[in-house]
């Protein structure tokens, strides 16, 4: 009788001992589940955010110079414009700032993100251009509204 009572104990302890490892399983499983659904939602969400950042910047940006435009832009306009494409993403308002590019083939005043601002500014000040303003943009800075910066759809854009 005793020995039988020892094999009730022992088996009765391996089954409990058991049957808490399979619940700690499930539950790893269950948490890991979670945590996968919500990284599977995270990546869902960044890549429409960069589908829509993309169409934007492709829709801005759909029209190509044509080659006499091209050819009028100096070499330092054609980085600034390579400049400006490349920063002209955001998430907020915060992040675009209104820029003069003194140049009428740019646009005398266009919108960067911070990091295009730093980028024009380096440039510029590198090559040590002189703060003349063409005819056109002094117009067009006189003309000109109030203008401000905005983010839409992920892009900086001018609003007057």
């Amino acid at each position: 009788m005793r020995t039988l009572f020892k094999w009730l104990v022992i088996t009765v302890i391996a089954v409990v001992v058991f049957l808490i490892t399979l619940l700690a399983l499930g539950y790893l499983l269950k948490e890991n589940e979670k945590t996968t659904q919500q990284l599977k939602i995270k990546s869902t969400q960044d890549a429409q955010i960069q589908q829509v950042k993309e169409a934007c910047r492709q829709a801005l940006f759909q029209v190509k110079p044509t080659h006499a435009l091209t050819q009028k832009l100096t070499i330092f306009e054609q980085s600034q414009q390579k400049i400006i494409i490349d920063n002209s993403a955001c998430q907020s308002k915060k992040e675009c700032f209104l820029v003069q590019t003194n140049s009428q083939a740019l646009g005398c005043t266009v919108v960067v993100n911070a990091t295009g601002v730093a980028i024009l500014l380096k440039t510029a000040s590198e090559l040590n251009l002189p703060k003349v303003l063409t005819n056109d943009c002094q117009q067009a800075y006189s003309n000109e509204p109030i203008l401000s910066s905005v983010c839409q759809n992920y892009t900086c854009s001018i609003t007057r």
